[in-house]
């Protein structure tokens, strides 16, 4: 029912429930009354859509009455509602205002148009308009292709630091210049935000600033945009088995969760690798990731780089931008096309809330390093099939597989002279040797090499020591965490 009430102030708190004398009249809305949430939000949607403007809402099921003014406190003002949750998601991201002005030294290199460009648009928020957005787009991308120059790891930290910051204030004047807060003014923010993540890099007077932002943003969403649209599998076995076939290879052993004591002398300090049992059985990860639509529903609308192509070694590989979703339903589950690939990826950094299923294993605390150590959480997601050539990293790694299995073959470095590495310098820590059907012709001393094999399974991980060449391939729809330490 929805009826306007001209003192609908004196009902305020009384706790009635019976129906008060000034309804006359009431408009009945015939609807299937299967999910009251849903109906509810209909109902608003509806109210603030027309032109009628009711200062009080009552809503009956089953003859019983309740006045949500204990809910919703609603204005005359048309679509007054939308306008204040706008608002408030606007207020929540200019409170990190001061801290952004205060990180602006830590751009100091930056030449002086894009940084008076920054400084006027952030002290002058309130002035935020659409030819403030074109000049401040206009810092990002002139960062952009500044970043974009030579090796990604020589980049000068204030570039990116530039992007982030502008990013934060490109979002403020998105808001700003936005009428309602629908979910596509929501989507586009996230965008935003995005990029800024993934081309910037943290300030340190605010680290998870944009991360921030996004968790924001992301809760403004209603429920209907969350839910996945048409079905998406859930079944994540593989029908294929370990290959024994390979020569001098070698099953690993698999421990029931080791103690501290037994992981360190026996694995850690021999630099032996292992498969570790029952150690990860307390991860949250490990029920909610079985069902895709969980990413879909946390985090389908932010924006990933996917690796497209076989391997990182094949002529036509790339990587591509796109939304969780996307990806999800164009590589995860769609049979022939392009490989997609999340990997190698800081998914953790860009979307905390995904961390909060996870708990980093105690055995990554034996470090080289007398501080705290940093650990480098990365993820690997993708379909059946997907590969790494074999490789060596240089750090410790423990190797979480949390969702479906992998087939892994492992080679000591003492090896390395049998394995055929890369000559050319940004792939010498890359093999040319392919384990599973190996090329005695072109490879011939391949033959003296001493292989270990294991299908990692769900809920188990592998320790892989420094410098220990693997390959690791797919058998089934797969997400796997790794930690990197000293």
């Amino acid at each position: 029912m929805v009826q306007d009430f001209p003192r609908y102030d004196n009902l305020v708190g009384n706790g009635d429930t019976s129906l008060p004398e000034q309804c006359a009249s009431p408009l009945t809305l015939q609807h299937p009354i299967e999910d009251a949430e849903r109906f509810v939000r209909q109902i608003l949607l509806m109210l603030f859509t027309s032109g009628n403007s009711p200062k009080f809402i009552i809503f009956t099921f089953e003859n019983t009455y309740l006045p949500l003014i204990r809910v919703f406190r609603l204005v005359k003002q048309r679509n007054c509602f939308t306008m204040t949750t706008l608002q408030d998601i606007n207020d929540k991201i200019e409170e990190f205002k001061p801290v952004v002005i205060s990180s602006l030294k830590e751009i100091s290199e930056l030449d002086i148009t894009c940084k008076s460009i920054i400084e006027q648009q952030l002290n002058n928020t309130n002035l935020l308009n659409a030819t403030s957005i074109i000049k401040i787009q206009a810092v990002i991308d002139y960062m952009y292709e500044h970043v974009n120059i030579g090796n990604w790891k020589e980049v000068r930290l204030y570039l990116r630091k530039t992007i982030t910051i502008a990013s934060y204030v490109r979002l403020l004047g998105h808001l700003k210049c936005s009428t309602h807060l629908t979910n596509d003014v929501i989507k586009e923010g996230l965008k935003i935000i995005d990029f800024g993540i993934l081309f910037g890099c943290p300030t340190e007077t605010e680290p998870t600033l944009l991360q921030d932002c996004a968790s924001y943003l992301h809760n403004a969403l209603t429920p209907d945009d969350l839910k996945p649209e048409g079905n998406i599998q859930t079944g994540l076995t593989s029908d294929m088995e370990l290959q024994n076939k390979s020569f001098n290879c070698t099953v690993l052993d698999v421990i029931d969760c080791p103690s501290m004591e037994t992981f360190l002398k026996n694995y850690i300090l021999a630099e032996k690798p292992v498969v570790l049992d029952n150690c990860i059985n307390h991860w949250p990860a490990l029920t909610k990731w079985q069902d895709q639509n969980y990413f879909i529903k946390l985090a389908g609308l932010r924006t990933v780089s996917i690796e497209l192509g076989r391997d990182y070694t094949d002529s036509n590989w790339t990587q591509k931008l796109m939304t969780l979703e996307d990806f999800i339903r164009n590589h995860i589950f769609a049979e022939g096309g392009t490989t997609g690939y999340l990997a190698q990826y800081q998914l953790f950094d860009q979307i905390p809330e995904l961390k909060n299923d996870i708990i980093e294993p105690e055995y990554c605390c034996f470090s080289e390093e007398d501080e705290d150590e940093h650990i480098d959480i990365m993820a690997w997601y993708g379909p059946k099939g997907t590969l790494s050539p074999l490789h060596h990293d240089p750090k410790k790694n423990l190797l979480a597989q949390v969702v479906g299995e992998k087939q892994i073959f492992l080679f000591s470095p003492e090896d390395s002279v049998y394995l055929y590495p890369h000559e050319h310098e940004l792939l010498n820590n890359t093999a040319r040797i392919d384990p599973r059907n190996p090329d005695f012709r072109k490879f011939p001393m391949y033959k003296e090499a001493k292989g270990y094999c294991c299908v990692l399974r769900s809920g188990q991980m592998l320790y892989i020591p420094p410098k220990w060449w693997h390959f690791v391939e797919s058998l089934s729809v797969s997400f796997s965490v790794s930690f990197w330490w000293e």
